[in-house]
């Protein structure tokens, strides 16, 4: 956005001070730079400037951007089409169809030295691409639309069935039936995945009226495995993230004013499913934990899922409280942290986020973030919380407030986190392990000039650790870096029980690996591949030995905040 700004001032004042030049001849002009997902265009004819509008070859633009060009020499029409789009362009003619509707044009096509130039922008964002022009480079840099909808890659049959989003729509796809084709659930909106339940019957999902995923309220969803039964569960947008019980087909979720962003309603729900085959769709049964106004902060389902651990934030009346709530309602607190805050320091501890319980129950880890929503974007204080001695915190430094980056080992006796403060998930960001038989010793398990994310434990012993590591990037440049990966080279590395770190996957070093999933056995991967920074495939690896395999491509979604690719694009339940 500065970058804009700044371009956008000098145009102003070459224009102001009477030197901007006038647009030359097209021999005489300034050679323009198009470059489309990161490759510079070889263009038989060089782009142009005509009436302020960049004007390119048609066929070659067009085709760059996985289009299909028909020339009619008869009418000298160009009709341009790549999935669901379709451009007519006409020689001379200051209207095009797009999609069959006509829409009126800055500048028309022409003909030039027998090639058909069209505005590139125009013509770019007709096929779903993103166009930046740099005025000082005279550079166009386009990035392709992605995907139109997934497709499975490998007919064979997998023992999953996987959840994903393509363009902002959630897909589902039964692994277990070979050559079964993804089956569409969202049709308008944007999606995003929450999970499968426990035994597989549902996936909940939020679903937003709008596109963007940010304008419009979250509504909790689920659809059952088959792709049928669809239903919103409550008729109030929902506050944070929603959880399904470790044990039952039962949700957890708390609610907000659907009008007002910041309004959560402060209370804990709990949606009941039926889990007969016969259960109807549209079918929950609803009950009030805690009602509005309790305040609660974050909340995490304990491993027998019987209670739940509720962060109730500090403020004039109370101190910072982690309570056990039962499912009966009856509450105990599980620790409380200083007094009542009566002062304006924005500096003060105000709340407990991404609980998260040990498997035997024992610990509690979490984070402590400050009043400040600013400075807790850039980090907040790692704690482990030892039910067996709650008079005391583990203090494990600091890292970004994400549940998902606390994973227990799962005999309780390790915790691995991501460690390091900036709000950039792609720098500075190390692999660290808290050993709580040894009286939370720490180790640093980062690797110099590495950045590592998502880490996950194996499900037997000896347990390994499973996370992602690749080169450490710079500071965060937003969409200044697209169409590329954020961490090129980034692969599923394995730390062993014995202490020996290698990678899992390989790969193209213009292509980053995600989202490592593994199987109830242990001995296969699953984990998503990007090639672009807002598009991958699902790809697949036997830990026993084998080549990897892509399952599913045309995955799609956001970088999530400042690199941290949540929510997920896709979730997967493990047939057993």
């Amino acid at each position: 956005m500065k970058f804009f700004k700044f371009c956008g001032l000098i145009c102003l004042f070459l224009l102001f001070a009477g030197i901007a030049p006038v647009v030359p001849a097209f021999g005489e002009q300034t050679a323009i730079t198009v470059v489309v997902d990161g490759q510079k265009l070889d263009l038989e004819v060089p782009p142009v400037f005509l009436e302020d509008r960049v004007m390119a070859p048609a066929r070659s633009l067009a085709e760059s951007l996985r289009a299909r060009v028909d020339w009619d020499p008869a009418t000298e029409t160009a009709t341009i089409a790549c999935g669901s789009r379709s451009v007519k362009l006409v020689d001379g003619s200051n209207e095009a169809l797009l999609n069959g509707e006509p829409v009126p044009l800055d500048v028309p096509a022409r003909v030039v030295e027998n090639r058909f130039l069209a505005p590139l922008r125009f013509l770019a964002e007709s096929l779903g691409a993103t166009v930046q022009w740099n005025c000082i480079e005279q550079k166009a840099r386009i990035i392709s639309a992605p995907p139109e909808r997934p497709e499975r890659v490998c007919n064979s049959s997998f023992p999953a069935k996987v959840a994903l989003i393509n363009n902002g729509h959630l897909w589902l796809v039964d692994g277990v039936r070979a050559g079964a084709a993804p089956v569409r659930i969202t049709s308008a909106g944007n999606a995003e995945i929450v999970g499968w339940s426990p035994d597989g019957r549902w996936l909940m999902y939020l679903h937003r009226d709008a596109q963007d995923s940010w304008s419009k309220p979250p509504y909790l969803w689920v659809v059952k495995a088959d792709g049928t039964g669809a239903f919103q569960v409550d008729r109030r947008p929902v506050a944070d993230t929603p959880a399904w019980s470790p044990l039952a087909d039962a949700i957890a979720y708390g609610t907000r004013d659907p009008d007002q962003e910041h309004a959560p309603d402060g209370n804990l729900k709990i949606a009941v499913f039926d889990s007969s085959d016969s259960s109807a769709a549209g079918e929950a049964t609803v009950t009030v934990l805690l009602p509005e106004h309790s305040n609660v902060a974050s909340f995490a389902w304990a491993p027998d899922g019987q209670s739940i651990a509720v962060s109730l934030p500090r403020n004039k009346e109370q101190p910072l409280l982690i309570n056990r709530i039962t499912l009966e309602g009856q509450s105990a607190n599980l620790f409380t942290y200083s007094e009542p805050n009566t002062t304006e320091d924005i500096f003060y501890t105000r709340s407990a986020s991404g609980l998260q319980w040990s498997p035997d129950g024992r610990y509690l880890a979490f984070y402590l973030e400050p009043g400040s929503a600013s400075l807790a974007a850039d980090g907040a204080a790692v704690q482990v919380l030892d039910l067996q001695q709650s008079d005391r915190l583990l203090d494990l430094g600091g890292g970004l407030k994400y549940a998902q980056w606390l994973a227990w080992s799962p005999d309780s006796a390790r915790l691995a986190y991501i460690a390091g403060g900036g709000r950039d998930a792609t720098v500075n960001k190390r692999l660290h392990l808290a050993d709580l038989r040894n009286g939370g010793k720490i180790t640093d398990c980062g690797s110099a000039g590495q950045v590592d994310t998502q880490p996950v434990w194996s499900p037997h012993k000896p347990y390994s650790l499973l996370f992602c590591r690749g080169k450490e990037g710079g500071e965060w440049a937003g969409g200044d870096n697209f169409p590329e990966v954020l961490v090129p080279g980034q692969r599923i590395w394995l730390k062993t029980d014995g202490g020996e770190v290698k990678s899992l996957t390989s790969g193209p070093a213009d292509t980053a690996d995600y989202a490592p999933k593994l199987s109830p056995d242990g001995e296969t991967l699953a984990y998503l591949r990007l090639n672009r920074f807002d598009s991958g495939s699902l790809c697949l690896k036997l830990l026993t030995g084998g080549q990897e395999m892509e399952l599913i491509s045309g995955l799609t979604g956001d970088h999530g905040y400042y690199g941290n690719y949540y929510p997920e694009w896709l979730s997967i339940y493990w047939e057993r």
